[in-house]
């Protein structure tokens, strides 16, 4: 208990000047950053009206901040070594902040999109320096446990409170104070990091490979610009998207030559051949897409086209996140009578009865059934992000560890935004499928005097506008149930994940503990 307790403050004294204040402020950190992520989902119907902007066009808010953060992941272990630990964090603290600001002021949708890719980009660094700072800050595995159990929970705060918080905020204020909120606390962990943790921590760093990483970045760039703008531009009948899918081929391709001939690749080729760390990353890019996508969804089916207020959606969106919390905290308890295979198969079938419901909304749904299917949904899913987790670390070895982080979050963010392109497609395209089949089954209206005596045949301007709006309705509401099923079908295919695990036992990974990334 001595020698415990002499490492632990051994550890604190060569990093911080305040151990437990230097733990509030990065918490403080990462909440900022994942309520972040989630905080604007509920204003994006309000931030479309007025930014002007199309509905596949505001998904672009949250697609393009998932997107530069998933692409600086990587880089965060080479920076990090290069400046050290405390100038990054409070670089990386301090240009969020700032980007904030910049997305409260954004008077048009391509400065709100350059704000929300530099507050993407900022706050990369945040949560694997935080991981790495806590880490160095136990002095047993069992405190490191604890920690990161503690970090999981900090982690949570986003899909808690971020739709709830986003739709009070919106609504007593406006949707720019969302991000103008984030300027006093953005304040507060500067000022807290700078005070409590101690300069010329390093973490350890490779040299760049600067081909690698460039050929990465332009891949995941195109695809994700080829499958937001395909509908808009009829796939591949369009030259530019065609264009952008050849420019990721290609970039994938050099990436693929550069792995297998340099010295030092940006990615080892190890990672991909660990079968569990395959299965774990397809697990993370099913599970994050369907989490993401399916809060994205939500907001603007029902304030658009349900009437519900701003406030209440975001109160009926946080259940999902209550569920997230439970799974989270249950699973590792679950895991120890239950076999792994038999959790993926536990967490699919929750995933999948959450989701079955809203394949039957209607503009007429009640409130009971936009809450409760979600806890459903979120506990499958905080589920999956610990099996996810644990069965991608379970057979990593000690050197591969940084390596391994940051393709995992790599592939999670990709998942996240890959899968809101796809919702948002299949929304768009099959609510003009469904308005064209339902004008063609529309019978000739007939026009009634307030007495009820017929006066016409043949419709009034009113009495077509009328009718068109509720076809317009009616389509999109089978186009979002449309959506529903999609989710659904990726997140039933987990289970078949289950039988690609290699058998190991995961409570005596290599790697020791590790976050539950969400």
């Amino acid at each position: 208990m001595s020698q415990s307790h002499a490492q632990a403050v051994a550890a604190t004294a060569e990093i911080a000047h305040h151990r437990n204040g230097l733990i509030c402020c990065l918490m403080l950190a990462v909440s900022l950053h994942t309520i972040d992520a989630t905080i604007v989902n509920v204003a994006l119907p309000h931030m479309q009206g007025s930014l002007q902007a199309t509905f596949d066009q505001i998904s672009w808010v949250v697609t393009s901040y998932i997107i530069a953060s998933v692409v600086l992941t990587p880089l965060v272990g080479w920076a990090a070594s290069r400046f050290g630990v405390k100038r990054l964090i409070i670089l990386a603290m301090t240009l969020f902040t700032l980007s904030s600001v910049l997305c409260g002021i954004s008077l048009s949708l391509e400065a709100m999109l350059a704000s929300r890719l530099l507050q993407g980009a900022a706050g990369a660094p945040l949560i694997p320096l935080a991981i790495a700072t806590m880490n160095r800050l136990s002095s047993s595995s069992a405190e490191r446990a604890r920690m990161m159990a503690l970090f999981g929970l900090g982690t949570m705060v986003g899909p808690v409170l971020g739709p709830s918080l986003g739709g009070y905020i919106t609504d007593v204020a406006s949707w720019r104070w969302v991000f103008f909120i984030n300027l006093p606390v953005g304040i507060i962990a500067v000022l807290g990091i700078g005070a409590t943790m101690k300069p010329g921590m390093r973490t350890p760093g490779h040299k760049l490979n600067m081909l690698g990483f460039f050929s990465l970045a332009l891949a995941v760039g195109a695809l994700q610009l080829a499958l937001d703008r395909g509908e808009s531009e009829d796939w591949f009948d369009s030259a530019e998207i065609i264009s952008y899918f050849l420019i990721c081929a290609g970039a994938i391709w050099i990436f693929a030559v550069n792995s297998r001939t340099a010295m030092k690749p940006f990615l080892p080729g190890a990672l991909f051949r660990d079968r569990n760390f395959v299965v774990g990353m397809i697990l993370v890019l099913i599970t994050a897409g369907n989490m993401t996508a399916s809060v994205v969804l939500q907001p603007p089916m029902m304030q658009n086209l349900m009437g519900y207020p701003v406030l209440d959606t975001g109160i009926l969106l946080m259940w999902r996140g209550m569920g997230m919390m439970a799974g989270m905290m249950l699973a590792p308890r679950i895991v120890q009578h239950v076999s792994p295979r038999m959790m993926l198969i536990i967490g699919g079938v929750f995933m999948a009865c959450g989701l079955s419901p809203f394949m039957f909304l209607t503009t007429e749904t009640p409130a009971l059934m936009l809450s409760v299917p979600p806890i459903f949904h979120g506990f499958g899913i905080g589920i999956m992000f610990v099996l996810a987790s644990t069965i991608a670390y379970a057979t990593i070895p000690h050197e591969l560890q940084v390596e391994a982080s940051s393709v995992f979050s790599l592939v999670r963010g990709l998942g996240q935004a890959a899968c809101i392109s796809v919702v948002v497609a299949l929304v768009s395209r099959y609510t003009q499928i469904n308005h064209a089949e339902l004008v063609e089954r529309l019978t000739p209206l007939r026009a009634f005097s307030p007495a009820g005596s017929i006066s016409s045949v043949t419709s009034t301007a009113q009495q077509l506008e009328a009718s068109n709006l509720m076809v317009s309705q009616q389509a999109a509401m089978i186009a979002y149930n449309n959506a529903y099923m999609a989710l659904l079908i990726a997140a039933s295919s987990v289970i078949i994940a289950a039988f690609l695990i290699k058998p190991t036992r995961l409570s005596d990974e290599k790697g020791g503990a590790h976050p539950v990334e969400t």
